[in-house]
């Protein structure tokens, strides 16, 4: 292959030279140069080329990570700005979370003084009640003792003036007695009467004390749901703090591989450029070199041009320069060849890499789907609970008050006493009903004993409290009327005594108890009162 290049290092003849040299200028055209240099230069230019193209591509490349990087930190700043507003309104609901504590502390402590001080004037009311009662008894025994001693006198001042054996000084002594005692009455009214008023008061202070109670309770059962709100957006709060972490510090990791990379390929970078500098002065000294080869060529043809034994020498060095040249293209290209394949390689491990870090995104994607549908689940919960409670205070509140008391029953047949296991039988089935409806009526039925029981007070119960209630009642008053049927019931003599549970024992102590006190109620009824007993 010859080109216009290759006749440069031929040598000049001058007119003034000899005919020697002017006979040879024609054969000088036909003499074949070594092609190294040629070889040289394209090899220089491919790898020139090369390298631009490498060059470029990092440059790209580079470009490329340098705005991914700075998106990835414009998106880390507004992430950190949202992470300091969600900290923000964290701790403002932290702050009224405690304030609403504190709030529902003082409210129950206010309401737990309120109720001892109802509970203290529950029970100065009720022993002023007794006293007040027992002063009536013994006013009422007091004034029929009165009236049985003035009716006694009477007959005995009668006597006495018959038979003409009293003076006249005694009689004013019995109207003293009788002023004294209507004295005594009076005293005694004008007590019941400061009882009565003192009574009125008391009933007065329990009537706003009752109010104020239910307030309290309305706005305890407000803050309680509040509290309950409050909890829940705080769980919000923290789940979308915890997924904002998350995703910062999925964020943190592909920055660092981002920086990681962006300080590989500046390396890289910087590497290539050392290479292309080291390759230029490579190319600046083959570039001398060539020079004086060309120059040194030149002489030599000048001094071998007539020797045709050189010349096929040289002519077997060109073929064999040639061949060396081939063979190192052809390497240099298989080495090329070879690191496209080994980058091809290097690019697959990186497309792997991203395709590991998309896994990673998808399965964080998944996981925070998962915990949004929870947190929705938990939000309808939450909903159909708070709904639950507002139907449940509605209905509450639209309660009936409760019936007056049944009138006092009918005395019992003889019956109802011959047969004592049916009834026991029919009250142990009757009782389970009564159990049921009184603690049905715990929640709903006193006010009072409901702020106790969510206070937690412990509160000792009352004599009256003993007593049963509508149920024991109806089951008395149909013992009473006749309405059960009784029936005769045989069992085997194997079979062991059942005893009676304990709430049955206490049922028929109770019954025995208000036999016991009917029965002294008709013997008390069998003696007629005075006709002038009654205040």
């Amino acid at each position: 292959m010859y080109n216009d290049n290759n006749n440069e290092g031929a040598p000049v003849v001058t007119p003034g030279s000899d005919n020697k040299m002017n006979s040879a200028v024609p054969m000088i055209s036909h003499i074949p140069l070594p092609q190294w240099k040629a070889a040289v230069e394209l090899r220089h230019q491919n790898g020139e080329v090369k390298w631009r193209c490498k060059f470029e591509d990092s440059e790209k490349k580079r470009k490329a990570l340098l705005t991914q990087s700075q998106k990835c930190e414009r998106e880390l700043a507004e992430l950190g700005r949202r992470y300091q507003l969600l900290c923000n309104e964290h701790i403002s609901v932290k702050k009224q979370l405690a304030a609403k504590d504190a709030k529902l502390a003082q409210l129950q402590e206010v309401s737990e003084r309120m109720y001892r001080e109802y509970e203290a004037l529950k029970s100065k009311h009720d022993v002023q009640s007794r006293v007040m009662e027992d002063a009536m008894k013994s006013a009422s025994q007091w004034y029929m003792q009165n009236r049985e001693l003035k009716r006694k006198s009477a007959v005995l001042a009668q006597r006495c003036l018959k038979e003409a054996s009293v003076s006249i000084i005694d009689i004013p002594d019995e109207a003293d007695t009788a002023s004294s005692t209507d004295g005594d009455l009076d005293n005694l009214m004008k007590t019941i009467k400061e009882l009565t008023d003192e009574v009125g008061q008391l009933q007065a202070e329990l009537s706003a004390t009752r109010l104020q109670e239910f307030e309290a309770q309305e706005q305890s059962m407000s803050l309680a749901f509040e509290l309950e709100e409050e909890k829940s957006r705080r769980a919000r709060a923290e789940t979308e703090l915890h997924e904002l972490r998350m995703m910062k510090d999925n964020l943190g990791r592909v920055s660092r591989l981002v920086a990681t990379e962006m300080t590989a390929l500046r390396e890289q970078c910087q590497h290539e450029k050392e290479e292309a500098q080291r390759m230029k002065l490579e190319a600046d000294e083959a570039q001398k070199e060539r020079n004086v080869l060309k120059h040194q060529s030149t002489l030599l043809m000048a001094d071998v041009i007539g020797d045709g034994k050189l010349m096929r020498l040289l002519q077997e060095v060109e073929v064999l320069k040639r061949t060396l040249e081939e063979e190192q293209q052809r390497h240099m290209m298989e080495l090329q060849e070879l690191q496209d394949k080994l980058d091809e390689r290097e690019a697959e491990a990186q497309l792997e890499l991203m395709e590991e870090k998309l896994r990673l995104a998808e399965s964080e994607l998944h996981c925070a789907l998962q915990r949004a549908e929870q947190a929705e689940k938990r939000s309808s919960q939450m909903v159909t609970r708070v709904n639950q409670l507002q139907d449940e205070l509605e209905a509450k509140a639209c309660l009936p008050p409760p019936p007056p008391p049944p009138p006092p029953p009918l005395p019992p047949p003889p019956l109802a006493v011959s047969h004592p296991r049916i009834c026991t039988a029919s009250l142990r089935q009757r009782n389970c009903v009564s159990v049921a409806d009184t603690g049905a009526r715990v929640e709903t039925g006193n006010p009072v004993l409901d702020m106790a029981n969510m206070l937690g007070i412990p509160r000792r119960p009352a004599a009256a409290a003993i007593l049963p209630g509508g149920a024991i009642d109806d089951i008395i008053n149909q013992i009473k009327g006749g309405k059960f049927t009784l029936k005769a019931t045989e069992k085997q003599k194997d079979e062991k005594k059942e005893e009676p549970p304990a709430a049955v024992q206490e049922m028929l102590y109770v019954l025995g108890t208000l036999k016991r006190r009917h029965r002294s109620s008709t013997q008390q009824s069998r003696w007629p009162p005075p006709a002038d007993i009654a205040l």
